[in-house]
């Protein structure tokens, strides 16, 4: 399963951003594991640009 976010550059948004998020399992998991993986990149949202400790 594959999922392409796209975001803007919040400084500049003429430069937008495309993140490739890739879920890869056997085909006999992937029932298993598709709702968890959709709940993931529910909660991406774009970071202030500070460091995470």
């Amino acid at each position: 399963m594959q999922v392409h976010l796209s975001m803007l550059d919040a400084a500049d948004p003429r430069k937008p951003s495309v993140i490739p998020l890739v879920l890869t399992v056997t085909p006999s998991r992937h029932p298993a594991v598709q709702d968890d993986f959709r709940d993931f990149v529910r909660t991406l949202r774009p970071g202030t640009g500070a460091a995470s400790a």
